[in-house]
């Protein structure tokens, strides 16, 4: 799936989209370093950027947006995904991730989930990046836009 042809809610994460795809108009995925989050303020907060590590596989947060965090009600800057998610909700993640990596194409999805005793409703969007080496299809790292759903509904 492109992330044109996405059924995307967020006028947020819709631009986001838009914005991977045409960083990924020259090859897919974009690389790490054609993506400047300065280049979409809109969607500050709203993002998290997560680096894929390899043997063992694990995903690290390198940063954490503030929105996410006050959704979630968890920081998960500098820390590995399986140290801060119950276990439902990494299964869940790792899953999607995963198949992110595997299409190296985004994927939005529109959820509700029981995250630590409360449900939560959000749209997510998952964008594959490659890293900056000599492989550019490997997908190394992934960033997402989650928009809690009362700010799309």
């Amino acid at each position: 799936m492109t992330a044109s042809s996405l059924s995307i809610q967020s006028d947020v994460l819709r631009r986001l989209a838009d914005h991977w795809r045409q960083l990924s108009a020259s090859r897919r995925p974009p690389a790490r370093a054609d993506f400047d989050p300065l280049d979409v303020p809109y969607a500050l907060g709203y993002i998290s950027i997560i680096e894929v590590q390899r043997d063992p596989l694990r995903f690290y947060f390198r940063l954490d947006g503030t929105k996410q965090v006050d959704l979630f009600g968890i920081d998960c800057t500098r820390r590995y995904l399986d140290e801060t998610m119950p276990k439902d909700h990494l299964d869940l993640a790792v899953r999607t991730y995963l198949e992110v990596m595997a299409a190296a194409a985004p994927q939005c999805h529109v959820r509700k989930v029981r995250f630590h005793e409360r449900m939560i409703d959000y749209e997510i969007l998952i964008l594959p990046f490659s890293g900056d080496g000599d492989d550019r299809t490997r997908v190394d790292l992934l960033i997402t836009g989650i928009v809690p759903d009362y700010q799309w509904r």
